[in-house]
Parts: C-alpha cells; structure tokens; sequence
C-alpha cells in the first residue's frame, strides 16, 4: 500500500474553537467547513488536520467515547519562539518552556482546545559534541 496522503482527525464537542486555534496560531487555512466537520491544511501541502464533531455518525462510538486524545502532533515552524509568545499573549498555558535539545531541535508542547498534544517544533543545529557522540556509536 502506498497511501497518496496523510491526513489525521480531532474528534471534539468544539469544532469550530478547535479550528480556530490551527488558523491562528498554525497558520493552518480551512479547506472544508460543514460545522460539524472542518479540514485545515497549508497550502498545497498533501496532508490535512480534520476536525469532526464528536458524537457524528461518521464516528466510530469508541472514538466519541474518549475524553482524552494520546496523540501527539508534530508542527514543524520557523520560529518556535515566537509562536510559543503567540500562543501566550493569547491566553493559551505552554505545557513546557521551548528547550533546545542536543540532536537538533528546538521545541515545546502545548494542548489545543479539545487536548490533543501538539510539538511545536523548530529545526536548529545539532551539538557538535553530541553528534560526535553518536558517530563514535557506528
């Protein structure tokens, strides 16, 4: 199987606040919006963020049936700086601070609306000592 695209969904009572939070803070933009079902993805991109109202028929009862998401998506900014600030200054509580890590990654966690982990993460340098490290590993 070779899948054309990739796509994951958030299933909450919320659609239209859990939306809302992509565009703003991830620059998602909306493709479809039926309120109780919404697509978000950036630009031409051949992955999407979907949204769908729990409790909808298209919904497995299980999956309606979870308070909690397990899920951790990984975004992928410029700047994870200034996107934590973002978030923030609009009310919203950083589960972490930003961290840089040794293996090339600056990042931090925050939960959207409906409490789906979110990495917010920017691509920085790895440590010269640690990739060295890791060389001597091989």
């Amino acid at each position: 199987m070779q899948p054309a695209a990739f796509g994951a969904t958030v299933v909450t009572d919320r659609p239209s606040e859990v939306a809302a939070f992509y565009t703003q803070y991830l620059d998602l933009q909306v493709g479809i919006d039926l309120g109780w079902f919404i697509t978000l993805r950036r630009g031409t991109a051949d992955w999407e963020l979907a949204i769908c109202e729990r409790g909808h028929p298209t919904v497995p009862a299980a999956v309606s049936a979870l308070t909690e998401s397990g899920s951790v998506f990984g975004f992928i900014v410029d700047d994870v700086d200034k996107v934590a600030a973002q978030l923030s200054e609009g009310g919203v509580q950083l589960e972490t601070q930003p961290v840089t890590e040794v293996f090339g990654q600056r990042h931090f966690f925050v939960r959207d609306p409906a409490g789906t982990w979110i990495d917010v993460i920017q691509l920085v340098e790895p440590d010269p000592a640690w990739l060295q490290s890791q060389q001597n590993l091989a």
